[in-house]
């Protein structure tokens, strides 16, 4: 293969890498609603033996946002936004490899919570999974 045929290779990849994440961005993407919104946040612990769901009203735009007014909710901010540790003490244990996933209407989200716009009849699952 000539250095002309790599530089062009080269080139096409990483072309095809941007269009695609442009496209993925374009595909995730939802717009943020203004004003009240009414929508439930679960949150489900099978490790705790836990399952409630919470019917919510709130003006805030984004998930983060309405998180850290949310009675229960233990976060701590990092450099990439609000960071879920626990909901009424059923805390993280990163030892044991559990987590919070936060799901949007019964989707694994692909942002943090501050990048989550709130919409309204929407429901956002937070549910302790164990293992990476």
């Amino acid at each position: 293969m000539t250095k002309k045929q790599k530089i062009t290779l080269v080139s096409v990849f990483a072309a095809i890498v941007v269009i695609a994440a442009v496209l993925a961005g374009a595909l995730n993407y939802r717009a943020t609603q203004a004003g009240r919104k009414e929508f439930q946040v679960e949150i489900v612990s099978d490790r705790d033996g836990f399952s409630e769901t919470t019917d919510c009203k709130s003006d805030a735009e984004y998930l983060g946002e309405f998180l850290r007014t949310f009675e229960g909710c233990e976060w701590q901010e990092s450099e990439y936004g609000i960071y879920i540790t626990g909901f009424d003490g059923m805390q993280e244990d990163m030892d044991n490899q559990y987590w919070w996933c936060v799901s949007v209407n019964g989707e694994p989200s692909m942002t943090g919570a501050d990048e989550i716009p709130l919409q309204d009849g929407d429901v956002y699952n937070f549910t302790l999974k164990q293992g990476w």
